[in-house]
Parts: C-alpha cells; structure tokens; sequence
C-alpha cells in the first residue's frame, strides 16, 4: 500500500487554490490581483523545489504584461498546464 505524505497534497491544494484564484482573477479583470498571485505561486513552488510549477507560474507572469489591462494570448492555455501540473 502506497503511503501518503499529507504535507506534500496540502502543499500542492494550497498552490491550486492560488492557481485557481489566478484564473478568478482575470475573469474578474483584475490583472494586479492576478500577476500577485501568480508571483505568489511562483515563489512558494520554487522554495519547495517545484522547479517545473515554478516555469509554468512564471509563463504566467510572462503573459500577465505589468501595464496591459488584458492577458496576452495563450493565457489559458498557460494557466491549465499551471493547474495541471499541480494535480497529485
């Protein structure tokens, strides 16, 4: 029987959840909320090692442009492979 490590599925819920509220965010129009969560995600992956998570949150980033009042395009694509990558 395969042992579970709690910590690591909590850690990997809660950068879901930031993921999660990345997406809401940008439907909400929000793109300050959005860039902050994605640099939120990006640095708690890379202090956990998540080197792959933290590439994927900084695409994110990368099409979250500071002035810009809308995502770049590839956006969503950008945020599942985010999601997706977090899945345990």
């Amino acid at each position: 029987m395969a042992t579970v490590d709690t910590e690591i599925v909590l850690t990997r819920a809660h950068l879901a959840l930031e993921a999660s509220a990345v997406g809401n965010a940008i439907l909400d129009g929000d793109m300050d909320e959005a860039r902050f969560r994605a640099h939120l995600v990006r640095k708690q992956a890379q202090d956990l090692c998540l080197d792959d998570v933290a590439h994927a949150a900084l695409l994110v980033i990368v099409l979250l442009p500071p002035e810009a009042r809308l995502p770049s395009r590839g956006i969503g694509r950008a945020l599942l492979r985010l999601c997706n990558l977090l899945k345990v």
